[in-house]
């Protein structure tokens, strides 16, 4: 069974839901002061022909190949928090620098192909919080409340974490939560020798998603298989922890919106 990536998205002018579109989240404010919210989900897959290739991709695959996606919002400067309530025992004292790590390889544009880093966006630490991620456990945003929360909780079958962000009418982003689910699936921070079942990588996972809070989207699972925005993603794999060429090239295009 293959575990895929969905980004979820609606429009205010649409019945359906659509890939891409933002939703308004107010329609009364001026048009400066709108508000657009994108959910994206990420799902799980217990390894196929396709994600098995993927991991045994090199690295030289991984830099050839700079395709990219992308959505209509980047971040400029985000702070962010972490609520630990609810983290795996078996990470809680190593999960909080695994999303720090995820967070600051998108920040820096972190790569696999010795490129220069990025200073085009900045994502702050601003400490933990008992605030909570606003998703709810049927993976929905609940709201926005202007601060970016990481946290763990309960989520759909098959949702590994779930990503509210909300953005301006100048496609800058301004504030971005995502749950992480602690019910269903083990997570691991370092991985285990001989690491087998359905036992996944924390830090390929929130790297994933930190790029979707800057703005880019998925590519495609065959023929990108080596980039970290690829779709889908096997248990014990971390190989996509840092970027490939297409994601950091897809960073650097957001840059220059």
């Amino acid at each position: 069974m293959r575990r895929s990536l969905t980004t979820l998205a609606a429009t205010a002018l649409a019945a359906t839901a659509v890939v891409i579109a933002g939703q308004p989240v107010t329609t009364t404010a001026a048009a400066n002061d709108e508000v657009f919210l994108v959910a994206e989900a990420f799902t799980y897959d217990e390894g196929d022909a396709v994600t098995a290739a993927a991991t045994a991709a090199s690295a030289a695959g991984a830099c050839e190949d700079t395709t990219y996606a992308l959505k209509t919002w980047k971040v400029g400067t985000l702070n962010w928090m972490y609520n630990g309530q609810g983290v795996p025992a078996n990470i809680a004292s190593t999960a909080l620098a695994s999303i720090t790590t995820s967070t600051n390889t998108v920040a820096k544009g972190t790569n696999r192909c010795g490129l220069a880093p990025l200073t085009t966006s900045t994502y702050n630490y601003a400490g933990t919080t008992t605030l909570k991620p606003q998703v709810s456990s049927t993976a929905t945003c609940t709201g926005n409340d202007n601060k970016s929360v990481t946290g763990w909780g309960a989520l759909p079958t098959k949702v590994l974490a779930y990503t509210c962000t909300y953005y301006n009418a100048k496609g800058v982003v301004i504030a971005s939560d995502t749950l992480i689910d602690n019910v269903a699936y083990t997570w691991f921070t370092t991985k285990p020798a001989n690491c087998t079942g359905a036992q996944y990588d924390l830090e390929t996972t929130l790297t994933h998603e930190r790029l979707h809070t800057a703005g880019l989207g998925h590519v495609d699972q065959t023929n990108n298989a080596t980039q970290t925005m690829t779709p889908a993603s096997s248990p014990c794999d971390t190989s996509r922890r840092l970027l490939g060429a297409g994601d950091y090239a897809g960073l650097k295009a957001l840059a220059s919106k």
